[in-house]
C-alpha cells in the first residue's frame, strides 16, 4: 500500500470541485442523523431505509485483493452473515474505475433493498466498510445474535480524504507495550480511517527491535533497572550490580505480524530508529560508538540534556547503522524510514578529536553542519535501499538533505521552511497534536508530561500553515499525533490519552476544512463513544475546565469574550469580579462584551453542584491595548503567546506557562518597542513575568522602560530590579512596575534582562535560561 502524495493532492482538488457541482455537501442535520466520523465529504439523504433481516447476505467482488480478510472482518460485525450473489446480495462490495474519485475514495449507497460499497481499490473498500460499521449498533462490537429490525437511513455518500498522511505515533521505548496492545492501537487507527502508524522503536530508555546482526541490542539495550515506582524526572541512582529487569522488545517475526496486521487494515507502519541523538541506550552494549567511549546504563527515567550521542567522526558508527538499516528495510515495506534527528546536543562533538577531524576533512563550518552531513550520509544509504528518509525538524539545521521529508514538531516554522524549499512535510506541532499533554484539569487527570491540549483544541487544528501559498501547501502531506510515554505506563492509560483526541484529529485530516463544525462533531461523537465502550477502549470524558477566550479581534475600547466547554450538556456560570461562581451566579448564554478590567471566574454546574475546577482569566484595559509592537529578537516559536500583538491584547496569563498566553525568550533579553499611535501622557508601565525554575524559566534580573517622541532618541525613564528569589520552587507570577511622574511619549521601549544561563545549582546549569512574559500594561 502507499500514502497519497502530492500528485494526488492536485487530483483531489479537481475532484472536490467536480463533486461539489454534482452532489450537495452534507448538511448539519443530515450529518447528525448519520453520526459518521470523520464527516464524509458529500452526503445526500434519501427517502426510505434499509432494514436488516434475521440473516444478511453479502457479496464481495473477486477483484478485491483482500476479499478473504474483508469477509472475515464483516463477519465479526454482522451476525448470521451468508454469502450472496452479485445480483441478489443485500450488501454488495465491488471495485470499479468508473466512479472517478480521488485516491482512497469510496461510494456508499443505501436504499430499501441493499447496501452497496464501490471503490477503486482496497483502501476505499475498507473505508466504506468503516462507514457501514459506524451505522451498525455499537453492540455488534461485543457480538450480538441478530441485527433483525435494525435500520439504516437511505443515503448516497461520496467520500475521500483531504490529506494522504493521517497518522498516529506510539513511543514504545519510554514504556514498553505488548504486541496485543500494538494491534489494538492499530484497530483504533483503522476505525478512524487513518493510514499511518509511526512506531518509535528506539530511544534512551530502551531499544525495542530484534536485530540479528547485533544481539546485544535486545539482550542488554532493551532492559533497564526498574524505577517505575519513582517520578520519571527524579529516578534514584543505579546501584552497582542492580539487575535490569524492566523492558522488552519485538522479535522480527512479531514485527512482520504487526506489519501484516496493519496492511490488512490499509495502514502503513513507519519505523523510527533514532540517530544521532536519543541513542544512549546503545552505549550500554556498544560504548565504542559514542564520543566518550564509556559504558552507560540504559536510563530508567529522564535523560536530559541528551549529550551522549553517536560519534559522527567514527566510521564504525555508520557501519553499525547501515547494518541495522539493512534489517529494518527488509521488515518494513513502507517507503519511509524515520531517523529521528531531534534534540542531539553536540557537547561532546565539540571536544571529540574524531568529530573535529571530520569537520575539518569534510570542509564543514561547525557541529550543526556536521549533523547535516551525518543525516545526508544516512539519507544516501536509505535511498540506495529504495526508501525515503523522514526526520524531526532539527534535520533542517546545517542544511537539509536533498530528498528528505520533514516532520515539523517545534511549532510550524520548520514545516514552513521545508515546504518553501520544496520538501515534503508532515505537520505534528506540540501545540495541537502532542497527546502526552493534559486534556483536562491537571489536578484531576492522570499524570501527563505537562501542557494542555483539550479535545476542542485538537479539532480546531489546521495543518496548512497560513504562511504557505497554494503551491507551497502541496508539500504538506498531512499530519499525525504523537504519544510519548514518559508518564504513560499502561495500555489503558495510552488509550485514555489518545481517545477521543484521535477522533477529532481524524476529522481534521479527512474532512474538508469548511466542512467542520464543533457542535455537530460533539453530537456525532456521542455515538462513537458508545462504540468505544463496547470495544472496551478506555477514553477520556474530556475537559471539565472552561476555556475563556476572545471571540473576535481585539478593539482598543472593547473585548468580546467567549466561554467554551467540551461538556455541552451542563451549564456554565460566571462572575466578573474575581469571586468564585456558585449555582446562583449568572448563567452564560451569549458572548460577554467587556469595556473595562475584568476578572472572569467560570465553572460548569449541574444544578447547584460545581463540576470540576473554576477557570480564571483576567483582562486588562490600558493605553497600549492593540498598539503596534515590534521586537529586537522575537519570542521562541514554541511559546508565541498570541503572536506579535500577544503582549498588548489585554489577556493575562495563568500559572501554566503553556496556556498559550505567555511569550518565551530562550537565552535572549526581551526587548520590544511600542508605538502608541500618538503622544500620550503616561505615568506607569507594568509587565507580568512568570518564574518556574523547574522548567528553566527565571525572572529577569531587571526591567527597564525608555520613552521617545520620535522613535529614534530614547530616554531611560526607570529601571526596576527583580526581588523574587531564583531558588523559589513554586511557580510565581510577578508584576514588575515602573511608576513615575507623568510624561508624554508616543514610543515606549521595554527591556527585560535575561540572566542568560541557568545558575550552577540548577539541574540545567550552563544551559540557556528563559524569560516568560504575558502583557505590557501602560497606564
Amino acid at each position: 500500500m502507499k500514502i497519497v502524495l502530492r500528485g494526488s493532492i492536485v487530483l483531489l482538488l479537481c475532484m472536490q470541485v467536480f463533486w461539489a457541482c454534482s452532489i450537495p455537501r452534507v448538511s448539519k442535520t443530515e450529518s447528525k442523523n448519520m453520526k459518521i466520523i470523520p464527516n464524509p465529504q458529500h452526503i445526500l439523504v434519501q427517502e426510505g431505509e434499509f432494514i436488516f433481516a434475521q440473516t444478511t447476505s453479502v457479496w464481495i467482488s473477486d477483484e478485491i485483493t483482500n476479499k478473504a480478510f474483508f469477509n472475515d472482518y464483516l463477519n465479526t460485525s454482522i451476525p448470521n452473515m451468508s454469502q450472496g450473489s452479485s445480483e441478489k446480495a443485500q450488501i454488495r462490495i465491488s471495485l470499479t474505475q468508473e466512479i472517478n474519485l480521488p485516491e482512497e475514495g469510496y461510494q456508499f449507497h443505501v436504499d430499501n433493498d441493499q447496501v452497496s460499497i464501490l471503490a477503486q481499490d482496497d483502501r476505499g473498500v475498507f473505508y466504506g466498510i468503516q462507514t457501514l460499521r459506524q451505522l451498525l449498533p455499537s453492540a455488534v462490537e461485543q457480538g450480538v445474535s441478530t441485527l433483525d429490525g435494525h435500520r439504516i437511513q437511505a443515503v448516497h455518500i461520496k467520500d475521500y480524504p483531504r490529506f494522504g498522511w493521517r497518522g498516529m505515533h506510539l513511543d514504545v521505548s519510554r514504556h514498553f507495550f505488548p504486541l496485543e496492545f500494538v494491534k489494538r492501537y492499530i484497530d483504533m487507527i483503522a476505525l478512524h480511517k487513518m493510514n499511518v502508524f509511526h512506531w518509535h522503536l528506539s530511544d534512551d530508555n530502551g531499544w525495542r527491535l530484534e536485530i540479528k546482526n547485533y544481539p546485544k541490542l535486545t539482550e542488554i539495550c532493551a532492559w533497564r533497572v526498574d524505577r517505575e515506582h519513582e517520578d520519571w524526572r527524579k529516578w534514584s541512582p543505579i546501584e552497582p550490580g542492580e539487575e535490569s529487569s524492566y523492558g522488552g522488545f519485538y522479535t522480527q517475526d512479531e514485527v512482520r505480524e504487526i506489519v501484516a496486521y496493519a496492511a490488512a487494515r490499509q495502514i502503513t507502519v513507519i519505523p523510527e530508529i533514532e540517530m544521532p541523538g536519543h541513542s544512549s541506550e546503545i552505549f550500554a552494549a556498544y560504548p565504542e560508538l559514542s564520543c566518550r567511549g564509556e559504558m552507560l546504563p540504559v536510563r530508567p527515567g529522564s535523560y536530559w540534556p541528551n549529550e551522549d550521542i553517536f560519534c559522527a567522526g567514527n566510521d564504525s558508527v555508520f557501519v553499525f547503522l547501515e547494518n541495522i538499516l539493512d534489517e529494518v528495510v527488509e521488515l518494513f515495506p513502507a517507503e519511509y524510514i524515520h531517523i529521528g534527528g531531534d534534540e542531539a546536543r553536540k557537547t561532546y562533538w565539540k571536544t571529540c578529536e574524531k568529530c573535529q577531524n571530520r569537520i575539518s576533512t569534510e570542509g564543514l563550518a561547525n557541529e550543526h553542519e556536521l549533523q547535516s552531513w551525518f543525516i545526508q550520509k544516512m539519507e544516501k544509504y536509505i535511498n540506495s535501499k529504495g526508501k525515503k528518509l523522514i526526520g524531526w525538524d532539527e534535520i533542517l539545521e546545517g542544511g537539509l538533505a536533498q530528498d528528505a521529508t520533514v516532520m515539523s514538531w517545534r511549532g510550524v516554522a520548520g514545516g514552513v521552511a521545508a515546504a518553501k524549499a520544496g520538501h515534503d512535510v508532515v505537520m505534528t506541532p506540540t501545540s495541537h497534536v502532542y497527546f502526552d499533554y493534559y486534556q483536562g484539569d491537571p489536578k484531576t487527570e492522570p499524570q501527563a508530561i505537562g501542557g494542555y491540549t483539550p479535545l476542542k483544541k485538537v479539532y480546531s487544528y489546521e495543518p496548512i500553515p497560513e504562511e504557505l501559498n497554494a503551491e507551497e501547501a502541496k508539500y504538506v502531506l498531512g499530519s499525525q499525533a504523537n504519544l510519548w510515554t514518559e508518564f504513560v505506563k499502561t495500555s489503558s492509560h495510552a488509550e485514555y490519552m489518545v481517545l477521543p483526541r484521535m477522533t477529532a484529529l481524524s476529522e481534521v485530516l479527512w474532512s474538508s476544512k469548511d466542512h467542520r463544525d464543533w457542535s455537530d462533531f460533539q453530537n456525532r461523537l456521542q455515538g462513537l463513544l458508545l462504540r468505544f465502550e463496547s470495544l472496551e477502549w478506555n477514553y477520556s470524558p474530556g475537559s471539565f475546565l472552561i476555556d475563556i477566550v476572545p471571540a473576535r479581534p481585539l478593539k482598543t475600547d472593547e473585548l468580546v469574550v467567549e466561554l467554551i466547554s467540551e461538556q455541552a450538556h451542563h451549564d456554565i456560570r460566571y462572575t466578573l469580579d474575581g469571586t468564585p461562581p456558585d449555582g446562583k451566579s449568572t448563567l452564560y448564554e451569549e458572548e460577554l462584551l467587556l469595556k473595562q478590567d475584568a476578572k472572569i471566574r467560570a465553572g460548569l454546574f449541574k444544578g447547584s453542584s460545581s463540576l470540576g475546577r473554576i477557570a480564571e482569566r483576567d483582562f486588562s484595559f490600558h493605553e497600549a491595548l492593540g498598539s503596534t509592537l515590534s521586537y529586537k529578537m522575537k519570542y521562541h516559536v514554541r511559546y508565541t503567546g498570541g503572536g506579535d500583538n500577544g503582549l498588548v491584547d489585554g489577556i493575562l496569563g495563568s500559572d501554566n506557562f503553556k496556556d498559550g498566553t505567555w511569550q518565551g525568550f530562550e537565552g535572549n533579553d526581551l526587548e520590544l518597542f511600542l508605538d502608541l499611535g500618538e503622544s500620550k501622557e503616561i505615568f506607569k508601565v507594568e509587565v507580568n513575568f512568570l518564574q518556574s525554575t523547574k522548567a528553566w524559566i527565571f525572572m529577569p534580573e531587571y526591567f527597564e522602560v525608555s520613552f521617545s517622541l520620535d522613535g529614534e532618541t530614547w530616554k531611560i525613564i526607570q529601571r526596576v530590579e527583580n526581588e523574587v528569589s531564583e531558588k523559589t520552587e513554586d511557580t510565581v507570577i510577578n508584576r514588575l512596575t515602573a511608576d513615575f511622574p507623568t510624561e508624554a511619549t508616543q514610543y515606549i521601549k521595554v527591556l527585560a534582562k535575561n540572566r542568560g544561563v541557568c545558575p550552577e545549582w540548577h539541574p540545567g546549569a550552563g544551559e540557556k535560561s528563559w524569560i516568560f512574559c504575558d502583557e505590557v500594561v501602560v497606564r
